[in-house]
């Protein structure tokens, strides 16, 4: 991966970094202020075998033969025959052995040195006991070397460094505890970001569409579940520019000649396709055309509820499952106006027992047709690809049609899946839009973030600070119409709503 990769991968998944960065931390505070604090001493012995200063021969034969005692010497110092003489002198309440794990001896190379270090938790014990044992250890050699000839020892153990009270304890060592844990806290932190990277099959960016156009990337909103349509959030809304963009995209596909007839769809259900259809219908028709909406969703229809209509009323099962001939007049009065917003909705009218077999009659392609002659956009809701079969009857009817994935959350062989299902239709997939994409992905993975603060233009004041109890965001209301505030202070419920207004108008 690149440097910019692994700055995405720690960014999305900083959760998780952060969480086992302090875990390890943690985890080495409690081991480093639990530990019981050690202290070293350390005293130098010198091995030396007298000669004659005049004999060069006899130094040199000498010094070789120090050099090779003293690597058995170091193996010794902390035997039995030294120590038990150590505790008698200082009157210790220990083993041999328990004191020779406090001992360690090393003599270093081509040297006739021996270094003795004595671990223990008093600090004035060590010492003593690293003093005591370079005392009684020249007192060992001796007993060893030519013992029972009757004369003095060829060798002479001296001890050339004693062994002071250290100051501070040798271990633990804090900082450098401290530090290692988190280190090791944050690489475990990587380790498991990278592995969830490494298991996840989502689709979360374009490079997961395998050569699909990208369409829109609509970020995840924290009020769309209360407010989802584009025109009840201000024309400025970050949700309204993506919707722009999907808007102008579709135009664009073909200059000359526009996909007419558009199928929304979705590989499975609850990842926007609904709310996606709405706010393309709703975008389209604030842009002037002339658009409808039309909920062939024959299971599960949504649209009533988003738009607050009747599901009861005169709609598509209705006209193409009854005995009647289709006309542009019969069409005409089946369809329901939203709102002031120019948008005409046909909606799925009563459930019927066969939706497939409806949407693959000829009375439905005839539908099409007329509609195709009354609007500029045909917008057609359909439930998804992989559990029925409705949406891929559709799409070989339509123009084109737009895949919605929920970003993190659709499996990329469940898109592979659904793309494939249009495409054996023979229809074609004019594009994805990839829907609640989390803001730091927004940033990251598509480089820009749209219009934050959540409401922009020349007549508004950027700001960020929470203005209502339900934790919405609030503009700054001094410098706005009267018009502006009823379009973007509706966000605030109720009362509130009232309140805010009647305050503004005692200003003007």
């Amino acid at each position: 991966m690149e440097l910019i990769q692994y700055w995405r991968l720690i960014v999305q998944n900083r959760i998780i970094i952060g969480a086992s960065t302090l875990v390890g931390l943690i985890i080495a505070a409690a081991i480093t202020f639990t530990t019981t604090p050690t202290y070293e001493s350390q005293a130098q012995i010198f091995v030396s075998t007298p000669a004659s200063t005049l004999d060069i021969s006899a130094l040199a034969t000498g010094s070789s033969f120090s050099q090779q005692r003293v690597k058995s010497y170091a193996q010794i110092v902390n035997s039995p025959i030294t120590l038990e003489p150590v505790i008698d002198r200082l009157n210790l309440d220990m083993t041999t052995s328990e004191l020779g794990a406090m001992i360690s001896a090393s003599a270093p190379l081509d040297t006739v040195l021996i270094s003795l270090t004595v671990t223990d938790i008093n600090a004035q014990r060590a010492s003593d006991i690293a003093n005591a044992v370079a005392d009684q250890f020249g007192v060992t050699i001796g007993d060893l070397e030519l013992n029972g000839i009757g004369v003095d020892s060829p060798v002479k153990v001296s001890t050339v460094k004693g062994a002071i009270p250290a100051d501070a304890p040798a271990s633990p060592k804090k900082a450098i505890n401290l530090a290692l844990g988190l280190l090791l806290g944050f690489g475990l932190g990587i380790g498991l970001a990278s592995l969830r990277k490494l298991l996840d099959n989502t689709v979360k960016n374009e490079d997961d569409l395998l050569g699909t156009p990208l369409l829109a990337a609509i970020g995840f909103d924290e009020i769309a579940d209360e407010k989802p349509l584009v025109t009840q959030i201000g024309r400025y809304a970050a949700r309204t520019e993506a919707f722009r963009t999907l808007r102008t995209n579709l135009q664009f596909l073909n200059p000359d000649a526009h996909p007419q007839v558009i199928v929304m769809t979705s590989a499975l259900p609850n990842e926007g396709k609904t709310t996606s259809s709405i706010n393309l219908a709703l975008s389209l028709a604030q842009a002037g055309a002339k658009v409808i909406l039309v909920e062939a969703d024959l299971r599960r229809p949504k649209v009533p509820l988003y738009l607050e209509m009747s599901s009861m009323s005169e709609g598509l099962s209705d006209l193409i499952s009854g005995p009647k001939k289709l006309t542009p007049q019969g069409i005409k009065a089946a369809l329901h106006p939203y709102e002031s917003t120019g948008l005409k909705v046909l909606l799925a009218g009563k459930i019927p027992p066969n939706p497939s077999e409806l949407l693959s009659s000829h009375k439905f392609e005839e539908l099409i047709d007329l509609l195709r002659k009354q609007f500029e956009y045909v917008i057609i809701d359909c439930p998804p690809l992989l559990p029925v079969t409705d949406a891929a009857i559709v799409s070989a009817k339509a123009d084109g049609c737009v895949l919605v994935v929920h970003a993190g959350v659709t499996k990329r062989p469940h898109f592979i899946g659904s793309r494939d299902a249009v495409k054996a239709v023979g229809s074609i997939i004019l594009g994805v839009i990839i829907n609640k994409i989390p803001e730091s992905s927004l940033e990251y993975e598509y480089g820009y973030r749209y219009g934050y603060p959540r409401y922009y233009g020349a007549n508004y004041r950027p700001y960020a600070k929470r203005g209502s109890e339900e934790g919405q965001y609030a503009p700054s209301a001094d410098v706005l119409s009267r018009q502006a505030l009823e379009e973007n202070f509706r966000h605030i419920k109720g009362a509130r709503f009232k309140e805010e207004l009647k305050r503004q108008d005692k200003k003007s």
